[in-house]
């Protein structure tokens, strides 16, 4: 409340500032366009406060409900082999599998989810570029306000993890945010929406990587945004479902949740962590007959290769597309 009061009076003295117009000269110009600017820096940046605010206290009441995504209270929480999640043989999977592995899955919305394997964080790499793509929407009005080249990027972005097409478009915040700290701070704004306000989005890159790819992102809050976007909480509703449907025509990695067996929309990212490593990962939606179920993977190989992560990642997709129907349903509140 406090934050809102200090908005009103913030545009009340706006309204009371303008051009004297008592002097013609390009010096006083440029004062007074320098002041605008900086005034409406300063009202933005208050605007986004209070959209942080009123986020964390959606995130606040949605940690109170027992079985939300954040704090998951899976079905068979008492099933062996599982860690107490919910996913029954998950730890026999990745014993057999030479690296660590993690899963999070639920129903979209805001139903009970599940998560289990040592592996809960890690880079976000391409997977980043969907809330990116979110952001861009936002700041167009939806899909119809696209350009023709920015509908182009967003394509290529999402269905063959075309790296400067993202950031083409990640500049095109930058250019609205003031740079890349501004730009990231604007995604931030999607991920709260989600009712993630732990999560920031990189700003910096890392040898040559995309910066919002060096975002460091878990699977549950990542399975979190998932949910909301499938169940049409985040953005419009013609943004989401225009950007699900470009995750339905991925071709750039149809192995994980590509080859899962179930009809899916997914987005996938990789990558060598400091110590070359590569880090796999994808984030998307299942489908089966009673509904959808929203799964977040990540794998990380013990010999590093990108190869032996696709395979990795295609094991633990399939064991989630058995358990998809136990989590999946229809889409749930926001």
């Amino acid at each position: 409340m406090r934050r809102a009061l200090v908005l009103l009076a913030f545009l009340a003295a706006l309204a009371g500032c303008g051009d004297s117009g008592s002097s013609d000269s390009s010096i006083e110009r440029e004062l007074h366009q320098a002041e605008a600017a900086k005034r409406a820096r300063t009202l933005a940046e208050l605007k986004r406060e209070l959209r942080t605010e009123k986020a964390q206290k959606a995130r606040e009441e949605i940690l109170k409900t027992p079985a939300s995504p954040a704090e998951p209270e899976p079905k068979n929480s008492s099933a062996p082999g599982s860690g107490g999640s919910g996913l029954s043989g998950f730890d026999e999977l990745a014993s057999s599998l030479p690296g660590e592995v993690g899963l999070a899955i639920g129903p979209p919305g805001s139903g009970p989810a599940a998560s289990a394997g040592d592996l809960t964080i890690g880079s976000a790499w391409s997977t980043s570029k969907v809330p990116v793509a979110m952001r861009v929407l936002q700041e167009v009005g939806g899909p119809d306000g696209l350009s023709s080249g920015q509908a182009d990027e967003m394509r290529r972005a999402l269905t063959l993890s075309d790296n400067e097409a993202a950031l083409a478009l990640f500049g095109d915040l930058e250019a609205a945010y003031g740079g890349p700290a501004g730009a990231a701070n604007a995604v931030d704004e999607v991920l709260a929406e989600a009712g993630d306000t732990t999560t920031r989005v990189s700003s910096v890159g890392r040898d040559g990587f995309t910066p919002f790819g060096q975002t460091e992102w878990s699977l549950e809050l990542q399975e979190l945004f998932m949910s909301r976007l499938a169940a049409g909480c985040v953005g419009s509703p013609a943004s989401s479902d225009y950007v699900l449907g470009l995750m339905g025509e991925v071709s750039s990695d149809t192995w994980g949740l590509g080859s899962a067996g179930l009809p899916a929309r997914w987005k996938g990212g990789w990558g060598p962590g400091i110590d070359g490593r590569y880090l796999v990962r994808q984030m998307g939606v299942l489908e089966v007959s009673g509904g959808e179920a929203v799964v977040a993977l990540a794998v990380l190989p013990d010999d590093g290769s990108f190869e032996t992560g696709q395979t990795m990642a295609t094991a633990v997709a399939q064991f989630a597309a058995e358990k998809t129907p136990a989590f999946a349903g229809p889409a749930g509140g926001c």
